[in-house]
This record gives C-alpha cells, structure tokens and sequence, in this order.
C-alpha cells in the first residue's frame, strides 16, 4: 500500500493548477508559495497569525486564511504541508493518505528530480548563502529559480520561479533529514555541528546523514575544509575546498583576501564577520564551477544587502545602534558577537531569546560561554515553537555573572534604557518572536530623549 502511494505522489507534481500552503507564514513555506506563485499557479494558504511574510504573499495575490477550520479538502488542489505543522488538527485528517496531500520534503523531492540544483547545505550559513548565490547568479544576468529560508531587500521573500531556466539554487535543510530528499547536482557545505539532536538522537547521526548527503550528490562538491568534521570526512568521489588553508582549492588569506590558481583578490562586502566572509568563498567558488568568472562574482556581492534578521541593522537613537539576528545556536550567537565586537565601538549588549526547551537543555554551557562574550547579556523566557516545557528547564538557567535573566521582553527596553549610552550598541538575538524587540527598544530609546 506504501509502495502504490509513493508511485500516486510522484505523479501529482504536474496535476494541479491550484496549491494550498499549510503553514505558509514560515520562512521555508512561504519562500515556496512563492516560487509556485510565480510560476502562473494559483496559491493560497493557511497560518495562525499575521506577519511581516504573509503581510508580503498577499501583496503578490496569494490569499491566506487565519482560521483553522476555513481549512477545507478540494480534489483539484495539490496541499502541501510544514513539517512543523500537525495535520491532524485539521478538516484534512480524514484525507491525509490522499496523493494530493504531500509534505514539505515529498514536494522538494518531486521539485528537484528535473532540473540541474544547485544546494546549500550546512548546521550554519546556509540561508545568507543561498541567497548571496542567487544574488550572484541574478547579477550576471542569469535569471534561476531559487527558494531559500529569508527575507532581503533585493528580493523580498527567498523564492524566485526563473522562466525559461531549468537551474535552482536551494537552501537543503538538514532539520528532519529534508536534505535526504532531495536530487543534487552541485553542493556547498558550509560547515557540521551538534543540532536537531532531539531528531538525530546522536552527533553520529548527523554527521552520517550529511555524509550521505555529500555522497549522493551527481556533480560539484564544494566543502569547508576550515570545519573539523569536514576536514576530516573521507569521500568516495572528488571534492574541491575552500578555507585558510594552503591545500584549499580557493584559499582565505586575510578577511578581504583570497587566492585562487596564484591570483589574489580582493573582497568588498557590506556583511558583518569572518563567518560571512568564509560564506561568500564558498558561494564565489560554486558559481565559478557553474562559469561564473572570480571578478564578476566579487563585482555583484559588493552590491549585496544582506539577508533580514542575518546582523541586520535596525537604526540608531541616541548614538545607541540596534541589531537583530536570527542566531539560535551557540556557535552562531558566539560569531556574531565576535563580529559586532569588531565592528563596533562601547559596549555590546545582548538579549538573547532560547529557541526550543530541547535546544536549550542541549547547549545550556555552551549558550552561557557564547553569551559571556558580550559586555552584558539578558535572557528571556524561552519561545517554545510547539515544543511542551520540560521540567527543570528555563532561561533562569543561564543566568550567570553577565547574564541577567528578564523573564517578559515587554521589561527590557526599560531595563536597557538605564544602562546604554551613546557608542553602545545592542543586538536582540534567537529563532522565536524576539525579532519583534528591536522596534520596541528604538521607539522607547526616541520617547525618552
């Protein structure tokens, strides 16, 4: 029965004009509907509330429903769903074994099988790097399909149908093992490191599901050869590399300088850190593997903005400037205040909001030692997305010598308003609705002037 079912959803790809996107307002989502939205199909789709993203799709007539139960079954249209989205909450459970009700990677799967794709993979960096390559592409006059997980000011929402072109570039999520699903042609791995093990049970696991990944992947494999777990993967097929290593393919000398086959260029870039910088290697070695010339690489990604939430600049008051990122990993949240570290002048202050009780209990040390790094950090409760409590875990618990614990963020911008001066900068910083903070702060830094 399983068998016949795969073979009825292989075939619904091309059935439907109409689509219906559950949970549509996430980045993932919504950059699809996007794409499917361009490409002359009809779109609509649920989520629970409002935002910026749905806010944009409606702009692009893509009508979205609020309401559960306005969720209904239709023979004609293909729904494809999240899968952080619980189906069985829904008017559509009775169908759910139906062909055209496929999941997230079911529609990736189908979506890659025809065309030359072109993935971005990696526990960090994927998203500000796929969007930096299809900026790159788009530049050189090269209109391909990709679909990412961000939001930037060159393109709004990560999703692009290009006409007349058969490539897409793709952020290939390891979360769920949706990058299992998919066919590759070329791949860029930014980097391993311990995530989602509340799926992968072990960090094993997920290195071998990377790994198998890299395998199967049919043409170009670009690898971060300065990531441990990289470095030391051993292959079955060719791979090329960049890094600060010498043995690289395409070698970092400095944070502007790289070379390549004995000649040296130079990189101008508004992006903050040495983590992008490594990022932006990697996405000038891709494109030149696909005849995209080194110079007109580093020509367009001096007119790359950036990626929302990714370092983003939000404005000053006061002389204070304000920050927010979308950093929820250690690692991450440690880079990124390295980068402002260097970037800024005063004090650096950080208020950082976990993303998830399983994530939290996972890295709890190593969110303390990430956060210390600043001149003060502030915690807020946890966002949960979904997840139940788990006894005994909260952000009370990595309060420490630096870090103060703020249970509600309604309380912070009071709080920061009595400690901040001008030269100082703050940086709201996590996954959850904290990217709603940094507004707040400005407005409340201009009210008491």
């Amino acid at each position: 029965m399983m068998i016949y079912l795969k073979l009825l959803r292989q075939a619904v790809m091309d059935k439907y004009k109409k689509i219906y996107i559950l949970g549509i307002g996430g980045t993932g989502m919504s950059s699809i509907a996007k794409y499917l939205s361009q490409s002359g199909l009809t779109v609509k789709g649920y989520d629970q509330r409002n935002s910026y993203i749905t806010n944009a799709l409606e702009q692009d007539d893509v009508i979205i429903d609020f309401i559960l139960d306005d969720i209904t079954y239709r023979e004609d249209t293909l729904f494809i769903y999240s899968t952080a989205f619980d189906i069985s909450k829904t008017n559509l459970e009775p169908h759910s074994e139906s062909s055209n009700i496929i999941s997230r990677p079911e529609f990736l799967n189908q979506l890659t099988k025809d065309k030359h794709v072109i993935c971005i993979t990696g526990t960090h960096g994927k998203t500000s790097t796929t969007a930096l390559l299809s900026h790159i592409f788009h530049y050189n006059n090269q209109n391909v399909s990709y679909i990412y997980g961000g939001v930037t000011s060159f393109s709004g929402i990560g999703g692009h149908y290009g006409k007349n072109s058969n490539s897409l570039i793709l952020e290939a999520d390891e979360a769920f093992e949706t990058f299992k699903s998919l066919h590759i042609d070329d791949l860029l791995v930014t980097n391993i490191d311990e995530d989602h093990l509340d799926y992968y049970i072990t960090y094993e696991n997920l290195v071998d599901s990377f790994k198998t990944v890299i395998e199967n992947t049919r043409n170009n494999i670009v690898l971060n050869l300065d990531n441990s777990e990289l470095k030391k993967m051993v292959l079955s097929k060719k791979s090329y590399s960049y890094s600060s290593l010498d043995e690289s393919d395409i070698t970092i000398k400095d944070s502007e300088t790289i070379l390549h086959d004995g000649v040296e260029y130079k990189i101008e870039t508004n992006m903050i850190g040495d983590h992008f910088k490594s990022n932006i290697v990697g996405a000038i070695y891709v494109a030149y593997l696909n005849g995209i010339s080194i110079q007109d690489s580093l020509i367009s990604i001096k007119h790359f903005p950036g990626v929302r939430r990714r370092a983003e600049f939000l404005g000053t008051s006061t002389g204070i400037s304000v920050y927010d990122d979308y950093g929820h990993h250690p690692t991450e949240i440690e880079a990124t205040i390295a980068a402002l570290k260097d970037y800024t002048t005063g004090r650096l202050y950080v208020v950082f909001q976990p993303h998830r009780y399983t994530r939290t209990l996972q890295h709890l040390d190593k969110f303390r030692s990430s956060l210390s790094k600043a001149d003060e950090s502030i915690v807020v409760d946890i966002y949960p997305s979904g997840e139940k409590p788990i006894p005994g875990v909260s952000s009370k618990n990595l309060a420490g010598e630096n870090i103060k614990y703020i249970k509600s963020m309604r309380s912070v911008p009071s709080y920061l308003s009595n400690r901040v001066i001008s030269g100082d900068t703050i940086l709201t910083i996590g996954a959850g609705d904290i990217t709603l903070l940094g507004p707040q702060i400005l407005k409340y830094l201009d009210e008491k002037k």
